[in-house]
C-alpha cells in the first residue's frame, strides 16, 4: 500500500499547518512538497508523481485546514470500505452522522484507480476555482462516488471560497470562472465534453 500525500505552498507562504498535519497522519505516507502557482497545476504536478511511481492513494494538504489527529488512518479506512469511493476527505463545520456520496471540498484523498479513470483536474480555471466541484462532478459521471470521512472533522482557517491565502482573491477568481464551470457540468453531463482531462501546463496571467 503506497500513499503519496502532498502539500500544496506557493511562493514564501508559512506551511506550519501542514507541517504539523503531517506529525499526526496516523499512518505511512511519503511526502511531496509542490510549490506551483495555480491549484490545479499544483494538485496534477502531484498526480504526475503518483502515476509515475505507482501509488495507490494521493492526498492533498492545504495550508489553511488543520487536521484532526489520525487523519490520514481515517480517510484510508474511508476510502477502502465506503461503496465505491473514488475520493474522501475531512468534513467541515459539520460533524457527519452518516455516508453519503455528494461534492466535496477539504483535504482529499483520492483512489489512483479514479485518477486512471477521469485523468487531471481541470486547469482552465487558472489561478483558481471550482475546481474541486469539477473533479467530482466527473468522477460521479465515471459511477465514482466522494464522501466527507465520518470522525474526521477539520477547521479551516477563514472561509473556503473566501480569502487571499493563496495570493489571489478568492471570491473574485470564482465569479470569474462561475459560468465556464456551469458550461462545463452541462457539458460533461450531456456527451459532448470529454470526462478525462488531460494536463497541460496552464501559466496565463490572472
Amino acid at each position: 500500500m503506497k500513499i503519496l500525500i502532498c502539500g500544496l505552498t506557493y511562493g514564501n507562504r508559512p506551511k506550519d499547518v501542514i507541517e504539523s498535519n503531517l506529525k499526526r497522519a496516523g499512518c505511512d505516507y511519503k511526502y511531496l512538497e509542490v510549490n506551483r502557482e495555480g491549484i490545479a497545476n499544483a494538485l496534477n504536478d502531484g498526480l504526475d508523481i503518483a502515476i509515475i511511481d505507482n501509488y495507490d492513494y494521493i492526498g492533498y494538504l492545504a495550508n489553511d485546514i488543520i487536521e484532526p489527529d489520525n487523519w490520514l488512518a481515517k480517510k484510508l479506512e474511508a476510502i477502502q470500505t465506503y461503496p465505491f469511493a473514488g475520493i474522501v476527505a475531512s468534513s467541515l463545520g459539520e460533524v457527519k452522522k452518516g455516508i453519503r456520496s455528494e461534492h466535496i471540498i477539504s483535504n482529499w484523498l483520492v483512489d489512483i484507480k479514479l485518477v486512471n479513470a477521469i485523468g487531471y483536474f481541470n486547469e482552465a480555471m487558472f489561478p483558481y476555482g471550482p475546481i474541486d466541484l469539477d473533479y467530482c462532478e466527473r468522477s460521479h459521471i465515471a459511477n465514482f462516488n466522494t464522501y466527507y470521512v465520518m470522525d474526521c472533522m477539520a477547521e479551516h482557517i477563514g472561509t473556503h471560497a473566501t480569502g487571499d491565502e493563496y495570493g489571489w482573491d478568492k471570491a473574485e477568481i470564482i465569479n470569474k470562472n462561475w459560468a465556464a464551470h456551469e458550461h462545463d457540468i452541462n457539458s460533461y453531463r450531456n456527451g459532448t465534453k470529454n470526462i478525462k482531462h488531460g494536463k497541460r501546463t496552464h501559466n496565463k496571467e490572472v
